[in-house]
C-alpha cells in the first residue's frame, strides 16, 4: 500500500482532572457538558462547564440551565463621531 504514514501526536497526553461534587458523584469536564446538553437540550461549551466546575461542588449550581444572555453588539460609528475624532487628532498634532 503507497501513501502517506498517518500523523501522529508525540506530546504526552495530559491527565483528565476529576471532580468530585458534594453528592460523591465524580466527573469530567466532558461528561459533565454533555450532561448539561442532554438535559437542558442546549449547545454548552466546556469553558462554561469548566468555569461552573472550578467555582462551585454543588450538583445542582453545576447542572442549572444555562443564562441565555444577548450577543454582544459591535457600536456603529457615525460620520459626525468619526469627523470628531479627526479634528482631535488634528487638534493634538498642531
Amino acid at each position: 500500500m503507497v501513501g502517506r504514514p498517518k500523523k501522529t501526536c508525540n506530546a504526552r497526553p495530559s491527565a483528565l482532572r476529576v471532580y468530585t461534587l458534594d453528592d460523591g458523584t465524580e466527573w469530567t469536564v466532558e461528561s459533565a457538558t454533555k450532561k448539561i446538553n442532554k438535559r437542558w437540550k442546549v449547545n454548552v461549551t466546556t469553558h462554561m462547564t469548566r468555569a461552573r466546575l472550578n467555582k462551585s461542588t454543588n450538583p445542582e449550581v453545576i447542572f442549572k440551565k444555562p443564562i441565555n444572555t444577548k450577543p454582544r453588539t459591535v457600536l456603529t460609528t457615525k460620520e459626525e463621531a468619526i469627523s470628531q475624532e479627526m479634528m482631535k487628532l488634528a487638534l493634538k498634532n498642531i
